[in-house]
């Protein structure tokens, strides 16, 4: 315990530069299968990063100049609208309640279910899009500049793409060299979870956000393009992230409606069953031919997990928790623990290299108390273990 709460201080007080290598590691392993791809037929692997950042650049300068302002534009009128409703459903609300108004005259019980219903709306504070959007870039330019934070990044995932497998045998060749092996395995199992969670999980729920877009625009949904990136980014959390990137897209259909048959009601519930037929598909035949299992975690692990990394370090805590859960997981699995193999003698091992397994020593022959013991047995139908 006392060496964990000196690891969280010493993390508070390097948070700057553990933050630009978390961020580094992400963008490294985002990216790292197209720069092996680009490796093989270049043959030049400082090149096919310098290409990848050229794709990553434009990619960069599309989504802030078409897809940012029109997002901004969309959170704003998801916003206001969404608080123009409210008065229209406080009124349906208490003509549903009207039933239970009565009752309460009736018992003479002075209750006003609408007084509770409005003084619970006016003590909700009205969000303001464009000062969260400013909370936002205070929290992240907090202790150093955009511009820093870019630069530094860049750099420091640039030598992780071009040096990773170098940095790695350096580590490893700190320790004593019969630890090599053991230390070599452990790595590319981490190395392994670590480029299947990010092809998977960001990837996988990135795509999986792009297809809804196409479902919400075919199905007439109002605020798609937010919608369907707010979903993405939910979608790298498991378990608990695709209700959250669905709820949104349920509040529109609730206020604008969209083209699928029935009621406001009617409409949320179809929508929700075709968002849950997809995300069937996604989790049970896509993703596990795509990435399989690679958390290997419990549900309620991976919700612990996000718990505690949105409690060090907020959304970018939230999506570090994964990775380092899979980390730890690969760690836990590769400790050296006691078992019954571990209790026998370098002399009782079988040799399966090269020796005669089926030779016997003179230690296999029984012995005369055994004989005896086993005759002992068979004569007074005695169990052998009690024989023995």
């Amino acid at each position: 315990m006392l060496a964990l709460f000196m690891v969280f201080q010493i993390g508070a007080y390097f948070g700057d530069l553990l933050r630009i290598l978390a961020i580094s590691m992400l963008l490294s392993y985002l990216v790292i299968n197209m720069v092996d791809f680009l490796d093989r037929f270049m043959r030049n692997r400082a090149l096919s990063v310098a290409v990848v950042y050229v794709c990553l650049l434009a990619v960069i300068i599309v989504g802030v100049v078409l897809v940012v302002p029109a997002m901004v534009y969309q959170v704003s009128q998801l916003v206001t609208s969404t608080f123009d409703h409210i008065p229209e459903w406080l009124h349906q609300l208490e003509e549903q309640l009207a039933p239970l108004q009565h009752r309460f005259e009736a018992s003479r019980v002075d209750i006003k279910i609408i007084d509770l219903i409005n003084s619970l709306v006016t003590s909700l504070p009205k969000p303001d899009p464009g000062a969260v959007v400013n909370r936002i870039t205070d929290i992240a330019t907090s202790t150093m500049t955009w511009a820093v934070y870019s630069i530094s990044i860049s750099v420091v995932s640039f030598y992780f793409l071009l040096d990773g497998h170098r940095m790695k045998d350096a580590i490893i060749s700190l320790f004593p060299a019969r630890s090599h092996a053991a230390l070599d395995a452990m790595a590319s199992d981490m190395d392994h979870s670590l480029q299947a969670f990010f092809r998977g999980q960001l990837v996988l729920g990135l795509m999986f956000g792009l297809f809804m877009l196409g479902v919400y625009l075919a199905l007439n949904v109002q605020y798609a393009l937010l919608l369907s990136v707010f979903l993405g980014f939910c979608e790298i959390l498991p378990v608990i992230g695709p209700p959250i990137g669905f709820a949104p897209a349920a509040i529109a259909v609730a206020i604008h409606g969209s083209i699928l048959p029935g009621d406001r009601f009617m409409q949320i519930l179809l929508l929700t069953g075709i968002f849950a037929i997809f995300q069937q598909v996604k989790d049970n035949v896509v993703a596990p031919r795509y990435i399989g299992n690679v958390i290997g975690l419990h549900p309620v692990l991976i919700f612990v997990a996000i718990m505690i990394g949105a409690r060090i370090d907020g959304m970018l805590g939230i999506i570090i928790s994964l990775p380092a859960a899979c980390v730890i997981n690969v760690l836990i699995n590769h400790l050296p623990l006691r078992d019954e193999r571990l209790a026998i003698a370098p002399a009782d091992i079988v040799d399966t290299a090269g020796s005669d397994t089926t030779a016997t020593t003179d230690s296999d022959a029984p012995t005369d108390l055994q004989a005896a013991n086993l005759e002992k047995q068979v004569t007074e139908n005695l169990p052998l273990t009690d024989a023995t």
